[in-house]
């Protein structure tokens, strides 16, 4: 086999919008030696003879990640395929992508597909926390809130509400999607049990407790073949959101601020988690193990 690849002059570019920086490549490929006549034979030479594959960063970057593609003959060819690769800032959080040569027949029972998408929540905090502090009181020996699971001790940080009144804060998180193909009898009903629950252990390498599992959806592509699209959600603050302490009439209890005298700032802000059961998600499918 002959493959040749070859990246077309100038095809790189790279743009700004909606505030996500993106980027393009496109590719010739072709065989000098057996004809490639169909694109899942072309997807399933990514990360070969120089093709990038699924979450490989953009040349002289390490936040631009390669997230879709697009295969298509080359006018008035029958085996020369235009392969064009679109990247975008995304956050894997340790998320390890499918390497070089795994990608196959989309329709194929067996095949598996993680996609990743940045986004953010606007939340809001009564208390500044530093992430690598968050991480280590996220620990599972951890005292304040082990795997996500918060005590009722005050969290500590840097308080920045207002009297009581919070402030807004942007928290990261990324949409993380599974699209797997099994043969054999429709079954979705046994994933009910882990909608809602966070991973009980590391999970495509997102810290225990950081990641949720919203549900799924199922399509039959066969008589007897089905495509599931399983999705996730990782969130950096383990999904917990802050809490202060607060009267019986609603009222937040006031403190002096430690720093500036004449400011009140809330007292006894603890985390709460919406989403407390924790679950071994590798369980929903065996074939998770292909990317876990």
């Amino acid at each position: 086999m002959s493959l040749q690849v070859v990246e077309q002059i100038n095809s790189r570019a790279v743009s700004r919008s909606g505030g996500k920086l993106r980027a393009t490549r496109t590719f010739h490929v072709w065989n000098t030696s057996t004809p490639i006549t169909t694109p899942n034979e072309v997807s399933s030479l990514f990360g070969a003879g120089g093709l990038p594959y699924f979450g490989e960063p953009f040349p002289g970057t390490s936040g631009l990640g390669a997230i879709d593609w697009n295969i298509e003959l080359a006018d008035g060819h029958t085996d020369l395929w235009v392969v064009t690769w679109q990247y975008q800032e995304v956050e894997f959080g340790g998320v390890t992508p499918p390497g070089p040569g795994e990608v196959t027949d989309p329709a194929a029972p067996g095949y598996i597909e993680v996609n990743a998408t940045l986004s953010a929540a606007h939340v809001d905090i009564w208390r500044a926390i530093n992430r690598a502090t968050m991480d280590a009181n996220s620990l599972p020996n951890a005292t304040l809130h082990p795997l996500g699971n918060p005590s009722a001790l005050d969290i500590g940080g840097t308080p920045v509400d207002s009297a009581g009144y919070p402030v807004s804060f942007i928290l990261r998180q990324f949409e993380l999607n599974i699209t797997l193909v099994r043969e054999g009898k429709f079954d979705i009903q046994k994933m009910l049990a882990f909608v809602w629950k966070r991973n009980a252990t590391a999970f495509l390498s997102c810290p225990a407790g950081s990641l949720i599992y919203c549900g799924c959806s199922a399509n039959r592509i066969g008589e007897r073949k089905f495509q599931y699209s399983h999705k996730f959600i990782y969130d950096e603050w383990y999904h917990m959101r802050q809490s202060p302490a607060r009267q019986a009439d609603g009222e937040v209890y006031l403190m002096n601020h430690p720093q500036i005298s004449l400011i009140k700032v809330a007292e006894g802000v603890r985390f709460v988690q919406p989403f407390p059961d924790l679950t071994e998600l590798r369980s929903i499918d065996t074939y998770f193990s292909k990317v876990t």
